[in-house]
């Protein structure tokens, strides 16, 4: 849970290394993090950057990106809360989907279901994230989710 010492706000270009150390310290893939169409929130607790989630946009759908707290504040909800604040901000966008790629976790907690890969890859084609897929095959998580936004 989130409390009066901790905060989640937009990330700046200024964030970049904030945002990238959140990630690395929590052992997710960096390449193309903020990249040109990823909206990324930075979590601080008590003024230390302690969490990190993008969205990569699509037209009417996002892809979560790297949803990641730092293993020294695990288990007090602040991952939970980063993630109900991209699904909230992708609603308030308009997009009638979220997506995601895993390799792990209870995300049907978060109201995601797995699907078939080629949903995402038709429906946001142009992600950084499938866009790394298509060029490089490696498949990004073993398993694909998606929550209904509508």
């Amino acid at each position: 849970m989130t409390d009066e010492h901790t905060k989640i706000r937009a990330a700046t270009p200024a964030d970049y290394r904030a945002v990238l150390k959140v990630m690395q310290d929590a052992g997710l893939d960096t390449d193309g993090v903020m990249v040109l169409g990823t909206t990324y929130w930075l979590m601080e607790k008590d003024g230390e950057a302690v969490g990190a989630i993008g969205l990569e946009h699509g037209d009417g759908v996002s892809l979560l990106r790297g949803a990641a707290v730092s293993p020294t504040v695990r288990g007090q909800g602040l991952g939970r809360a980063l993630v109900m604040s991209a699904v909230t901000h992708a609603q308030l966008r308009g997009d009638k989907s979220l997506y995601m790629f895993s390799t792990g976790g209870d995300w049907e907690s978060f109201g995601f279901t797995q699907i078939p890969l080629a949903i995402v890859m038709s429906d946001i084609p142009d992600a950084p994230q499938v866009t790394h897929y298509r060029q490089s095959a490696a498949r990004p998580g073993s398993t694909t989710w998606m929550r209904s936004l509508s």
